[in-house]
């Protein structure tokens, strides 16, 4: 890229932030004005809301437009978004995310590199006029941790505003990490999408690279297609059939896909994505499913639709239903245990930095900034060479590096340890769990150790006009005609955008 284009670029970009801030203001005192108006009865903020319709024309079509997220005051999160050519201001459209792998790097992809211009789906959406959405994450914004979370939500929903997305047409996919990321928000916080796609991920990463729990049966509530491949080093189809199995016995929605002959590579391309995409078009978000399991070790992923976990008390019995679904996971991965520098493009592997714990790096002395030249003596010229002799190899087996260090060029050995078996989920905290059915205006709910919940109520779910009963581990707690909580409700649209998931009444009980 010359540096005219360079710098035009990095004008666009700072042009489109100033005005997406602009048009966020404006449209925030439209809201905040209609709020206020006592001229305008519930019902009909309700109506307004619900319909909203207004947003602006761009300026061109049929290109990928870069934002900005500013996570705090030093860190602003890049995501690209694709406005396909046919894209319609008047007409809600569907929306397409895909996560990236490789999400634990220190800095942000480089927007020049080209994934979002060459994902496969690109032709899809120009052909149905679909956006594209493509965060970036990295190590402080990775798809399993909170602050990645937070950034992929607020993409979406600081989208909404200035885009007619199709509230209840929004998909995940992604492939290796991004996979394991869709995994992550299926679990943990899926209110904002209608379906996912994990494409070569691990349902467990989020869990058990954060050291956090996980829970299986959260999986019931929303649809989920995963393929895998059996000659992928990461997450071969031997390892992830154990998984998927788990899950259906937890009550997964689930299809689970395999490819033969295949690595870590998306190679089924151009016949999945055509599957992927009409499964798509006919899984839209169902907000209002009359039942609801959701399981949780915090608050801060403690809302799946119409029920919202508040608080936790491990002191509390737990229910017989509220089960623990694990299972023993072999690793065989042949791993040294170190990361790469990404940035070096010479002969050789520069050593960026070691893993962590009692790998086969950390046993053969293996140590930053070590230029990797030659494995059992064969020579390495990049990672592909070290990934293609690892095929050869299994756990036991010995290994030789040869390295630059410094001026010296030295040999060390090592060995691969034995196959382990680790379990498939951490479950380090204790969680809450609710069962929620409800049925015209009446709501069940089992609970085992919650302290405390909400019910999130909706004209397009319960009647309004009779009284809304709701039944707490068998004791009626509330029985009464409920109305429209118009600051709620307002409050809830400026944070979610969500034209259906509209909330228009909360309730709280502390159990």
């Amino acid at each position: 890229m010359n540096k005219y284009i360079l710098i035009m670029s990095l004008l666009l970009v700072v042009f489109i932030s100033t005005t997406l801030f602009s048009q966020n203001e404006e449209w925030l005192n439209t809201i905040n004005t209609l709020a206020v108006n006592e001229v305008i009865e519930d019902d009909s903020l309700y109506a307004i809301y619900s319909n909203w319709n207004s947003y602006p024309s761009p300026d061109s079509t049929g290109l990928f437009v870069t934002y900005y997220n500013q996570i705090n005051d030093t860190l602003a999160a890049p995501y690209v978004l694709y406005i396909p050519p046919g894209y319609d201001p008047n007409t809600k459209t569907p929306i397409l995310m895909y996560l990236h792998g490789g999400v634990s790097t220190k800095d942000f992809y480089s927007i020049e590199e080209g994934f979002p211009q060459d994902s496969p789906f690109i032709h899809f959406a120009e052909e149905n006029n679909w956006l594209m959405l493509f965060p970036f994450g990295n190590i402080d914004t990775s798809w399993w941790d909170l602050a990645g979370v937070r950034n992929i939500q607020t993409q979406v929903r600081t989208l909404k505003t200035y885009y007619n997305i199709d509230d209840d047409r929004i998909f995940m996919t992604g492939f290796s990490d991004g996979g394991s990321g869709s995994f992550y928000m299926a679990l943990s916080t899926p209110d904002d999408f209608a379906s996912f796609y994990p494409l070569n991920g691990f349902l467990s990463v989020g869990s058990r690279v954060t050291n956090t729990p996980s829970y299986l049966p959260n999986l019931r509530n929303r649809r989920v297609n995963v393929i895998n491949t059996d000659l992928d080093r990461l997450y071969p189809t031997r390892r992830m059939r154990l998984l998927m199995d788990l899950a259906l016995q937890a009550g997964a929605d689930l299809l689970y896909k395999e490819y033969y002959g295949i690595g870590h590579f998306f190679d089924y391309a151009d016949k999945e994505v055509p599957i992927m995409t009409e499964s798509m078009k006919v899984q839209p978000r169902n907000i209002f499913q009359p039942s609801i399991y959701w399981e949780t070790w915090t608050p801060d992923y403690g809302k799946c639709d119409w029920i919202e976990i508040l608080e936790i008390d491990s002191t509390m019995n737990k229910a017989d239903w509220h089960e623990e679904y694990q299972i023993q996971i072999p690793d065989d991965r042949i791993s040294l245990g170190f990361y790469p520098d990404d940035d070096f493009d010479h002969d050789g592997i520069l050593v960026y930095n070691l893993v962590d714990g009692e790998t086969t790096a950390q046993q053969m002395g293996l140590q930053q900034h070590d230029l990797i030249i030659k494995m059992d003596g064969i020579p390495i010229h990049s990672l592909d060479d070290m990934d293609s002799l690892k095929a050869f190899m299994q756990r036991g087996d010995s290994v030789s590096l040869t390295v630059k260090r410094y001026d010296d060029e030295i040999t060390l050995y090592g060995q691969f340890p034995d196959t382990t078996y680790n379990d498939a989920i951490v479950y380090s905290e204790p969680s809450g769990a609710v069962q929620a059915n409800y049925f015209g205006n009446e709501f069940i709910l089992d609970t085992s150790r919650v302290k405390k919940l909400a019910l999130y109520l909706h004209p397009d779910m319960v009647n309004f006009d009779n009284p809304v009963k709701v039944i707490i581990n068998d004791e009626v707690v509330f029985d009464e005609v409920i109305e429209i909580d118009r600051e709620f409700m307002t409050d809830n649209f400026l944070r979610n955008r969500d034209r259906t998931a509209l909330w228009a009444k909360r309730l709280e009980f502390e159990i």
